[in-house]
């Protein structure tokens, strides 16, 4: 799963990242790129993203996989 998850960052943000990097906080992830993810998500896996939750889920790349993990469609 990690590996999944970091490529599909790689692939919205055009640049690697670490599994633990805050993305957020560091300016790396932006509420377009969010969306983006968002989306990305939800095809792949089947998993929604409530708007109220994006912050927290997209925090980092293991936030990610914690979160698909628990709600694959």
């Amino acid at each position: 799963m990690e590996q999944e998850i970091l490529a599909l960052f790689e692939k919205i943000l055009s640049r690697k990242v670490g599994f633990h990097d805050e993305l957020i906080e560091s300016d790396i992830l932006d509420s377009i790129l969010a969306v983006d993810m968002v989306l990305e998500v939800q095809d792949v896996y089947g998993s929604m993203i409530p708007p109220t939750e994006v912050a927290s889920v997209l925090k980092t790349p293991a936030d990610l996989a914690r979160y698909v993990e628990e709600h694959r469609g």
